[in-house]
């Protein structure tokens, strides 16, 4: 789909969870992406990495594996396959940070061309919702994946 290097990530019969493991500087950490239904058709996205003693999913880890370019577009292919299985759903992004979503932001601008023709992609800004534009800094987004049907 986008681009670039990615990791091999596993998901399971509902695809609403996803693993992979970030190779790095600081050793193998296991990452899990997270779907978990809102309201009708509307899915929140959650991502994080895995605390294997506990099974929790941390959100507020700093990794810094160096891998970050890898791992986001990893993240996005992970996004397509289950926009792919979840015809008409939307997924709704949200870094815990603002600094999260600012990364979050970056991947989009960083590949609009290829996201623009594939995703719908809406930008929350001061309590109200926009299409994307970049050059803007929202504060979460909404994507849905555009289907053509014969």
């Amino acid at each position: 789909m986008l681009n670039g290097e990615k990791y091999e990530y596993q998901t399971n019969s509902s695809f609403l969870d996803y693993e992979f493991m970030s190779i790095g500087k600081k050793g193998n950490i296991k990452k899990v992406a997270r779907f978990n239904l809102i309201q009708d058709n509307l899915f929140n996205f959650g991502f994080g990495d895995l605390n294997e003693s506990s099974g929790e999913i941390s959100d507020t880890t700093i990794s810094n594996n160096g891998d970050g370019d890898k791992v986001l577009i990893t993240v996005a292919t992970i996004i397509f396959e289950f926009t792919e299985y979840n015809k008409g759903d939307s997924v709704f992004i949200q870094g815990t940070t603002k600094a999260r979503t600012r990364r979050y932001q970056m991947g989009i601008n960083k590949h609009w061309l290829q996201l623009k023709s594939i995703f719908t992609i809406w930008g929350l800004i001061e309590g109200s919702w926009e299409k994307f534009q970049k050059g803007r800094n929202y504060e979460a987004f909404i994507g849905t994946r555009k289907y053509i049907f014969r």
